[in-house]
C-alpha cells in the first residue's frame, strides 16, 4: 500500500480504529521501526538513538504494581545493534528514558522493555532528574484526569551534535513530547519542547503547537490529523498545568 493510500485510510478511520495501526508517527528518514509489546520506536542508526517513541497511556497502566528494575540491556530487535553500556560508561551522562519507566509500573514485562538502550539517550543528570522528570510526572497526572493519552516523545536530532562512547551516540540538546487526547468527538493536542540547558520555572515556557515540533523534527506525529486545527493549537486552558500525580493502588480496574 502506498504512503498516500495509507494516509488516506488513517484519515478516514475513527481514532479508536486508527489507534491499532502502528507506528503512530511517520517520517521520511530511513530508519528501523521496532514494535515492542508496549511501545513502538524509530531507531536512527547514524545517531544510535531513537528519533521517536510512541505509546498509549491509560489510567489502568498507572498502577504501582512493580518496582523499577534498572536492568539496562541492548535492544535485540535493532538489526544494526543498539547503543550499549560501554557507550555511557564514564561519559558523565544519565541513561535518560524516552518512554519513562515510571509509566510502566503496572506490568513487569512493560517495565523491563523500558530499559532497552534504544529507549535511552544521553541526558545531563540535572535535566533527567529535574525538568524532564517533572514533565513525565505532569503527563501521568494528565492521565489521571483525562483517562487516556496518545504520546510520542523523542530527541530533536540535527547535524553536529556532540557524541559519546565507542559507537558515537549523539547527545541531544532538545527533547519533545507531543500528546493527544479525545474529548467527545474532538481531539485535543499539545506539544512540549524542552532544552537541556535552559531552566524554565513555568511549564508554559515549554508549550508549543504540535505543528511547530513537526517542522523542527520533520516527523508527522498524528497523520490522520493532518487537515485539522488540533496540531496548530497552543491553548493552555485545555490542559491542567497544575495537575498533581500519585500512583493508584495496584489492583484497580
Amino acid at each position: 500500500m502506498s504512503r498516500l493510500m495509507m494516509r488516506l485510510l488513517l484519515t478516514l478511520l475513527p481514532l479508536q480504529a486508527w489507534a491499532i495501526y502502528r507506528p503512530l508517527a511517520q517520517s521520511l528518514f530511513d530508519e528501523q521501526i521496532i514494535e515492542h509489546r508496549y511501545y513502538t520506536l524509530s531507531y536512527s542508526e547514524p545517531h544510535e538513538v531513537s528519533r521517536w517513541v510512541s505509546y498509549t497511556l491509560e489510567l489502568f497502566q498507572l498502577q504501582n504494581c512493580v518496582n523499577r528494575t534498572n536492568s539496562f540491556k541492548i535492544d535485540p530487535l535493532v538489526k544494526t545493534g543498539s547503543a550499549n553500556q560501554a557507550d555511557y560508561k564514564g561519559s558523565g551522562f544519565d541513561r535518560g528514558h524516552l518512554l519513562p519507566a515510571g509509566d510502566m509500573k503496572w506490568n513487569q514485562t512493560a517495565m523491563q522493555e523500558t530499559f532497552y538502550f534504544s529507549n535511552m539517550t544521553p541526558q545531563p543528570a540535572n535535566f533527567n532528574r529535574g525538568k524532564w522528570g517533572s514533565i513525565e510526572e505532569l503527563v501521568r497526572a494528565w492521565v489521571l484526569k483525562y483517562k487516556k493519552l496518545w504520546i510520542v516523545t523523542g530527541p530533536v536530532l540535527k547535524d553536529n551534535l556532540p557524541v559519546i562512547g565507542p559507537q558515537q551516540v549523539v547527545v541531544p540538546e532538545q527533547y519533545y513530547k507531543v500528546i493527544l487526547r479525545q474529548e467527545g468527538k474532538k481531539y485535543l493536542g499539545i506539544g512540549l519542547l524542552i532544552s537541556t540547558d535552559v531552566p524554565h520555572p513555568d511549564v508554559k515556557s515549554y508549550i508549543t503547537s504540535i505543528n511547530h515540533i513537526e517542522a523542527i523534527t520533520q516527523i508527522d506525529f498524528f497523520p490522520f490529523l493532518e487537515n485539522e486545527s488540533t496540531e496548530d493549537e497552543v491553548d493552555y486552558s485545555k490542559w491542567d498545568l497544575k495537575a498533581k500525580f500519585s500512583y493508584p493502588t495496584c489492583g484497580i480496574e
